[in-house]
């Protein structure tokens, strides 16, 4: 029998979902709700970024009373635009998306969600969403506000606000 010393075995590192692959492909086809809750996570905020950049604007021009920096339909555009990334896109998805997708799990005892693939192109949706609106807003911009009050969004307006409500539709 042969004296085998403790001391140089080690242990396996244990995988979780942080380091259970690092590539691209391992995250985007992820089934783990956490790494899906992070990927959430990761494009809320860039919607975030996106949309303070857009307050951040708003608010330059509103130092001096002359349209310094934005026309007035410039203007509108980019406070349309605004209010659409930071209730749809930013407010609304924050917490169930992030919190719900990482804590219900946990918080419930179960391994996993119960459909981690819908779960998955749930985000995928998102983006989807959010590409589409951002593509109708970089193409001529909406100008109605983001409530789309009816006077404002059929006939004072231009043909990408049926585009923006799909983008909207689409990401729930």
């Amino acid at each position: 029998m042969e004296n085998v010393n403790v001391e140089n075995i080690r242990p396996e590192p244990k995988v979780n979902y942080l380091t259970n692959g690092f590539t691209a492909k391992s995250w985007l086809l992820t089934k783990d709700h956490k790494r899906i809750a992070i990927l959430y996570l990761l494009t809320v905020s860039v919607f975030f970024a996106l949309g303070g950049i857009y307050a951040s604007l708003i608010r330059l021009e509103l130092l001096t009373p002359a349209s310094d920096l934005l026309e007035s339909g410039t203007y509108n555009r980019v406070f349309t635009q605004h209010g659409i990334i930071m209730v749809f896109f930013f407010l609304i998805p924050s917490i169930p998306a992030i919190l719900g997708n990482f804590l219900i799990p946990i918080m419930i005892g179960a391994k996993d969600l119960a459909f981690p693939r819908i779960n998955l192109l749930s985000w995928y949706l998102y983006i989807a969403g959010g590409s589409l609106t951002l593509y109708a807003l970089m193409l001529g911009g909406v100008d109605t506000g983001w409530t789309f009050y009816t006077p404002y969004s059929t006939t004072f307006s231009n043909s990408y606000v049926m585009l923006v409500g799909m983008g909207i539709f689409i990401n729930g």
